[in-house]
């Protein structure tokens, strides 16, 4: 969530926190959360959350949830490394719905100059070397996808393994 769409960080744990979410934890002031599941589906988390979101908060927002199996995959898919890629120009942009994946496959035909475009199975990866706001590439899959998708830099998508990690090892102990 971010922009317009902007929730208290803490609320949004207190809600996940009530809906029986565990070790609710959230990064930076941009939606992330990350929480211990307890087997619930992701699509049903992400009803939920939304479902909250909008009664609480009074925002609409659609939530986009992966597991932790998903987002290293989501890690170890990333094609687009190298000493030339600034980490916080590359962007992930995950999707919710597997059928996003082939309304982004016109975009690799397209010739994007330097910046470069991986298409995955779960997210897709642009690397704007002179950053997001000057990305027709970044723009593009945005305009595509619109709020279908979540995008976060590599720089974050990293801090986000290691709470998952930390949320995962708290799980553990609590076991």
């Amino acid at each position: 969530m971010g922009g317009t769409k902007k929730v208290p960080m803490l609320e949004l744990r207190e809600l996940a926190r009530g809906l029986g979410f565990g070790n609710p934890r959230t990064l930076l002031n941009s939606g992330n959360l990350v929480y211990a599941a307890h087997g619930k589906p992701a699509e049903d988390a992400a009803i939920a959350l939304e479902q909250g979101i909008l009664q609480r908060m009074k925002v609409s927002t659609r939530v986009v949830v992966v597991t932790a199996a998903e987002l290293d995959r989501i890690i170890d898919d990333n094609p687009i490394e190298g000493d030339d890629v600034d980490p916080s120009c590359l962007f992930v942009s995950i999707w919710r719905d597997a059928s996003d994946r082939h309304a982004l496959l016109p975009l690799l035909e397209q010739d994007w100059g330097g910046e470069r475009l991986h298409v995955g199975s779960r997210a897709a990866y642009q690397h704007a070397p002179d950053g997001a706001s000057d990305s027709e590439l970044v723009d593009a899959v945005a305009a595509i996808l619109g709020d279908r998708v979540t995008a976060r830099n590599w720089n974050t998508i990293g801090k986000l393994q290691e709470l998952v990690d930390d949320v995962a090892a708290a799980a553990n102990e609590d076991a």
